[in-house]
């Protein structure tokens, strides 16, 4: 479309024709210039065209959308920079930075745009990406918690809102921590990218273990116990570099089998390596003195995982053995190496 054409002085029908015959980015561009032109692009109905819209505070302050064939970012900047650590309060930013990428034919194509902003706030934006989505949630939020952006205003930015997933990276402090569980609430999932490298309080920490989430993945957990484990109220459990042995999962089968951990569907932990690590024994110690039976050479089974959210994948494994709680309810237990996989039939 040539400069200083007059497109919204066509008959509306015609003004719906020509933004349907634009690419993508260029509706959402367009999208941000007026009321009118916001709802022509909402009219659109680009709901099933997005797959994720997350939030990060890493370097910058950024809303990542998923659109396929499109990947964009829009950061949001201020005019100075200011000194390391020093707490940035970024309502109103000064400049927006709207990056594009796209794979075509194998290779990676980038567009960067940007411009001056007026009175929009950061909200204003996620707000306004969602409505002309027709995305009713955001998928993530990624905090980094030695970020420049201060607690109050993250939370601001996503108050009110359906977050579905909460990740928080990087070793601080067990009140950091704290402070960030106690104002950002997910709805779906929380995972702790990095786990704090503090002897966590089990007794703060059990707070948010029962929360009644799909899923919950932690990074490092040498002071997890047994006793966090069964607390845990979450459908899904990841966790990396636990002190858990075989004896403690053992003791975790038969607190199941008793009726605990009842959301449970899906668990995997890896546990510490020694020097004596026998995998044999290992297996042994998990299925000490619990009724099982061996999975049949060949036999598969898959397992949906994420599910629910953006990144919902299947995997398919085999081995294993299959036990049963006193409600007859049927799992499998599947040890490998240093790793311990509970799957509920």
């Amino acid at each position: 479309m040539p400069p200083g054409f007059p497109l919204f002085l066509l008959p509306d029908n015609v003004v719906l024709s020509v933004f349907q015959s634009m690419e993508l980015v260029e509706q959402i561009l367009l999208s941000m210039l007026s009321v009118r032109t916001k709802k022509i692009v909402c009219s659109l109905n680009h709901h099933s065209d997005c797959e994720e819209i997350s939030l990060h505070t890493y370097a910058s302050y950024e809303l990542f959308v998923r659109l396929y064939p499109f990947i964009i970012r829009v950061a949001f900047k201020k005019f100075e920079e200011v000194a390391e650590r020093e707490l940035v309060e970024i309502e109103r930013p000064e400049r927006i930075k709207f990056h594009v990428s796209r794979i075509v034919g194998g290779r990676n194509e980038s567009v960067d745009y940007q411009w001056e902003n007026g009175t929009f706030e950061v909200r204003d934006y996620i707000d306004h990406f969602m409505e002309i989505l027709h995305h009713n949630w955001i998928d993530e939020l990624n905090v980094t918690i030695n970020t420049a952006y201060p607690l109050e205003s993250i939370q601001q930015h996503v108050n009110g809102l359906d977050l579905r997933k909460l990740t928080i990276f990087e070793r601080n402090s067990e009140d950091e921590m704290i402070n960030y569980l106690n104002a950002i609430k997910p709805s779906r999932s929380l995972n702790f990218e990095r786990s704090p490298s503090f002897v966590w309080n089990h007794t703060k920490m059990s707070q948010f273990f029962i929360q009644n989430l799909d899923q919950i993945s932690i990074g490092k957990a040498p002071s997890l116990t047994l006793d966090d484990l069964l607390l845990m109220n979450m459908s899904e459990i990841k966790i990396n570099k636990t002190r858990m042995t075989g004896k403690d999962f053992n003791r975790f089968l038969k607190h199941w089998m008793a009726g605990s951990n009842p959301r449970l569907r899906y668990l995997w932990i890896e546990c510490h390596l020694t020097d004596d690590f026998e995998e044999e024994q290992y297996e042994r110690d998990v299925l000490q003195g619990i009724d099982h039976r061996k999975m049949a050479d060949g036999e598969e089974r898959t397992y949906v995982m994420n599910m629910g959210l953006y990144e919902e994948r299947t995997e398919t494994f085999s081995g294993g053995s299959y036990i049963r709680r006193k409600d007859g309810t049927e799992a499998i237990v599947h040890t490998e190496e240093i790793f311990f996989t509970f799957i509920l039939q």
